[in-house]
C-alpha cells in the first residue's frame, strides 16, 4: 500500500468501496443495530483496527451506503435537467429513471429507507437537502405543464409531487430483484398511472 509522506498507509479507494459494499449487504441483511465493526471487518477480510483506515465509526459507513443511494438518484435529475422536452415526457422519463437507478441501487437503497434515522440529525438534513432537489424538480415540472395546458389545472402541484414521490419510493418495501416485475416494467406503469393522472 502506498505510504503518505506522514508515514501513515494511503487507504485504497478501491478497498473502501468493497468496505462499505459489504457494510451495505450487512446493514440490509441484519439491520444498522445489530451490525458491528467486527462483522463487517471480518467479511472484508481485515482486522477490525484496520477497518478504521477507511471510516472513523460505523456511523459514517450507513451515511456513505445512503448517500450512493442518493446521489445515483440525483443523477437522474441532474441528466433530465439538460434535457429538452416536455413536462410529462420529462416526469414519465423521472419515473422510468427512478425505478431503474433503484434497482441498480437496490440494497444501497434498502438500507437507507430503513436505516435513515439511525444517522445523526446532521446528516439527516443533508439528505433531505439532497431530498428536496428531488421535488423540487418534479414539482416544478407540474407547475410548467400547467402553465403549457398539458396539465390539469386543478392538481396541487406539492401535493402531487409528494404523492408521486410516495409511489416511487414505495419500492423499497415491495421490488425485489428476482420478482414478477422487472425495473423497466415498474417504470412504465408508474409511467402510465401519473402521466394518465395529470394529463388534461
Amino acid at each position: 500500500m502506498a505510504e503518505a509522506a506522514t508515514g501513515t498507509p494511503r487507504p485504497s479507494k478501491r478497498r473502501r468501496q468493497e468496505v462499505i459494499d459489504v457494510a451495505a449487504r450487512i446493514f440490509n441483511e441484519k439491520g444498522y443495530e445489530a451490525t458491528s465493526i467486527q462483522e463487517i471487518a471480518e467479511e472484508v477480510g481485515i482486522l477490525k483496527g484496520s477497518l478504521y483506515y477507511y471510516i472513523d465509526t460505523k456511523e459514517d459507513l450507513l451515511f456513505s451506503v445512503i448517500k450512493e443511494a442518493y446521489d445515483a438518484a440525483l443523477g437522474v435529475i441532474e441528466e433530465l435537467e439538460q434535457r429538452e422536452g416536455s413536462a410529462l415526457e420529462l416526469i414519465e422519463a423521472l419515473l422510468q429513471g427512478h425505478a431503474r437507478v433503484f434497482a441498480s441501487t437496490f440494497v444501497q437503497s434498502s438500507v437507507f429507507f430503513r436505516e435513515f434515522r439511525a444517522l445523526s440529525e446532521e446528516r439527516q438534513e443533508t439528505i433531505r437537502e439532497a431530498a428536496d432537489v428531488y421535488s423540487r424538480f418534479l414539482i416544478s415540472q407540474i407547475r410548467r405543464g400547467q402553465r403549457s395546458g398539458e396539465i390539469k389545472s386543478q392538481i396541487n402541484p406539492r401535493l402531487a409531487g409528494i404523492g408521486i414521490i410516495g409511489m416511487m419510493n414505495s419500492m423499497a418495501f415491495w421490488y425485489r430483484p428476482d420478482g414478477p416485475a422487472s425495473a423497466a416494467q415498474i417504470g412504465r406503469e408508474f409511467s402510465r398511472l401519473v402521466i394518465g393522472g395529470l394529463q388534461t
